[in-house]
């Protein structure tokens, strides 16, 4: 029955997909989607996904390709190391990997396995779960079509540990940047999330993740938010040390993008490449003004429009 609701979708969404968007958008916000005269933040990008040629979105939100972008852009160290990819985790020769390391999928979100120590490992139950993921087509319900056609495979990187922030964090720190014309514009402190840990002992899972939200000048700005309680006012995530290197870091990569998240890490004072991000959940998380201030300053007359229609 799922498999069939996901097949509607997709017919739904490459058949009509603007009124595809106008649905999903009611659904999330319980609020109409205005696509003939986008002004908010959310209903710009929503105009984005259907209008404009989001080709290069495919390849930078694929987490192998997007790699070739950052290096060429002269970003090569912020990059974590790659241990290796595969199109089928059969072929994954866990012998050649080090003792801790990262496996995820370069199409998906949430779709990673932290694997801490090799030895207690079910490589039998690793196998099965990332081809699982490999079968799955991610961006249809949520109506994010440049997700679609990532050609879809299994990465190993690098296990990062940040010695600095574990007293903060159960978790390393993820800051997204929200940028707009190449200019970053507000910052999503992700921390404490809530990782799969495998060959750690028992998993304890507190909570999902917990957040909180900056301004450039590391002000917490609760009042931007909808609903101010999906962040703890009591707590505060210091500055990063090398905040100034992330704001030009996103100047670069952000550059030739009307609006996009960059997501960077800190660990162990040095910075790290996270992924790009042109579709942002929590459409609901900006309050009405802040959503439509940041629309304001998005410019729209370079954008080149879709030229063909939507395949998947």
């Amino acid at each position: 029955m799922l498999k069939f609701s996901k097949f509607i979708h997709s017919i739904f969404a490459v058949l009509l997909p603007s009124l595809y968007a106008r649905y999903y958008y009611k659904k999330v916000t319980n609020r109409r989607l205005d696509l003939s005269k986008p002004k908010d933040y959310n209903e710009i990008v929503q105009w984005l996904k259907v209008y404009s040629d989001t080709s290069q979105w495919t390849e930078l939100a694929d987490k192998v390709k997007v790699r070739k972008y950052v290096e060429g852009c002269g970003l090569r160290d912020i990059l974590v190391e790659l241990y290796g990819v595969w199109t089928n985790a059969n072929d994954i020769d866990f012998d050649f990997l080090p003792e801790r390391f990262v496996l995820k999928t370069n199409n998906g979100c949430g779709k990673n396995l932290f694997i801490q120590n090799k030895a207690e490992v079910n490589f039998y139950q690793i196998r099965g779960q990332l081809n699982k993921w490999l079968k799955e087509k991610d961006g249809l319900v949520s109506f994010q079509p440049h997700i679609w056609n990532i050609e879809r495979k299994i990465l190993a990187e690098e296990f990062l540990f940040d010695d600095y922030n574990d007293s903060l964090s159960s978790s390393i720190i993820d800051y997204k940047f929200f940028c707009i014309n190449g200019e970053p514009e507000i910052v999503n402190v992700i921390y404490d999330r809530d990782n799969k840990i495998i060959g750690a002992g028992p998993s304890e899972s507190k909570v999902s993740r917990r957040e909180q939200f900056y301004d450039l000048n590391w002000n917490l700005r609760p009042d931007i938010l909808r609903d101010p309680s999906i962040i703890d006012q009591k707590i505060h995530i210091p500055e990063p040390s090398g905040f100034n290197t992330m704001l030009e870091i996103c100047r670069i990569l952000s550059k030739p993008f009307p609006q996009v998240r960059v997501d960077l890490y800190e660990v162990n004072k040095k910075v790290y490449f996270g992924e790009m991000t042109f579709t942002p959940g929590g459409m609901n998380d900006f309050t009405d003004e802040f959503a439509l201030q940041m629309g304001k300053k998005i410019n729209l007359s370079d954008v080149r429009l879709r030229e063909k229609l939507f395949i998947i």
